[in-house]
């Protein structure tokens, strides 16, 4: 009776010897693989809690050199901060090709929120504070 308790015993542990060369094999190619990805890009081996001028810059570049590579043209320059609610809208944009799902019409897209922030005032009974008082009085 005790021989089939070492027995399994003995299974178990080469099972469980196993399992973990298994694992550390896993573990190994899979660092080596993230090795490999980072070996020019130094963002990803930032420890930082935020990425510094160099990193963010590196990055911004490779990923202009991969569209370019890719034939999507050089990428376009971030149009700026997005206006506040009391800032003038936009001037409306060109209307977008057929298909175009990233284009948009800014103003109609401002116009829509301001309807939609009065209509939750009013909603709330906050009213005019800042809300457009019209034609100045006669």
């Amino acid at each position: 009776m005790a021989a089939n308790w070492r027995r399994w015993i003995t299974y178990a542990k080469a099972k469980v010897d196993h399992t973990l060369r298994q694992g550390d094999a896993e573990l190994d190619r899979r660092e080596a693989r993230l090795e490999a990805e980072a070996a020019g890009k130094p963002w990803l081996s930032s420890s930082g809690p935020a990425p510094t001028f160099d990193e963010a810059k590196a990055r911004i570049e490779h990923e202009a050199r991969q569209a370019e590579a890719r034939g999507a043209g050089p990428a376009p320059a971030p149009a700026g901060p997005a206006p506040g609610p009391g800032a003038p809208a936009a001037p409306a944009a060109a209307p977008a090709p057929a298909g175009d799902l990233a284009a948009f019409d800014m103003a109609a897209h401002q116009k829509a929120a301001d309807e939609r922030l009065a209509a939750i005032r009013d909603e709330l009974g906050l009213g005019g504070d800042d809300a457009d008082p019209g034609p100045p009085p006669a």
